[in-house]
């Protein structure tokens, strides 16, 4: 698939703004997705505009390398206290690391890992709405971001919110269709709510996607066993065990 016809499968003119394309994508997709219309013609069409989409988003992922001025690169005391972050939180040693990554983010306050790193050392400190915030930020740099919003709605399921995360999930496949944790995480919230059949279909989605995905094994065991397929259970439930040998 070349450049002219990605701008074609997405009904837009050679050259369209980074603007243009993200709002003719998502147009597309939410009308084509396939839980919304379950057919073989919709699937593949899904499919065909998540191609042409990505195609064009690294093009100018690309396009905007090239074109980068020195004023955008990063200061290096902020990427120093942003490594002196990392450092600390690997060592789990949360509330060192958020002072680093606060200190990066001062001299740069659209430093996007920066914002991203904070709000997984918040969410480890249980401080969910702080990093919500941060996740939140993330999002306000780069929408585009198919990690961000599946950590955004991870937050969002540990504080009960399963409806706003599951926008959250739909967010990060749609960004990404081939994003195997979102998927299942999207499944935990339809089994926390009680939609098997749905939870089902995304723990099977993680597992297309993601074969070796231990736990989306098990969780698909879960959803089985609930509804009764205790032979159909225990073999998922087998091949989760397998996996973490």
């Amino acid at each position: 698939m070349n450049i002219s016809q990605c701008y074609d499968i997405l009904g837009l003119k050679p050259g369209a703004s980074v603007d243009e394309i993200k709002q003719a994508y998502r147009g597309l997709v939410l009308r084509h997705h396939p839980d919304k219309n379950p057919t073989d013609e919709s699937e593949a069409r899904f499919r065909q505009i998540s191609d042409a989409y990505q195609i064009l988003r690294i093009q100018n992922i690309k396009v905007q390398k090239i074109t980068q001025k020195f004023d955008d690169i990063y200061p290096e005391d902020a990427v120093s206290a942003y490594e002196q972050a990392q450092v600390l939180a690997r060592k789990h040693q949360y509330e060192e690391a958020i002072s680093f990554y606060d200190k990066a983010l001062e001299r740069l306050p659209r430093y996007v890992n920066a914002w991203l790193k904070k709000g997984d050392a918040l969410y480890h400190l249980k401080r969910h709405e702080d990093a919500l915030l941060c996740y939140g930020k993330v999002l306000q740099i780069n929408p585009d971001l198919a990690d961000a919003w599946n950590l955004h709605g991870i937050c969002l399921s540990d504080m009960k919110r399963y409806e706003e995360a599951l926008e959250s999930f739909d967010e990060a496949t749609v960004l990404d269709p081939t994003h195997a944790p979102a998927w299942n995480f999207k499944g935990v919230c339809f089994f926390t709510l009680g939609r098997l059949e749905m939870a089902l279909d995304c723990f099977d989605k993680a597992i297309k996607i993601r074969p070796e995905f231990a736990v989306a094994w098990h969780n698909k065991g879960g959803v089985l066993l609930k509804i009764g397929k205790k032979k159909e259970a225990e073999k998922c439930f087998e091949k989760s065990k397998k996996l973490r040998q």
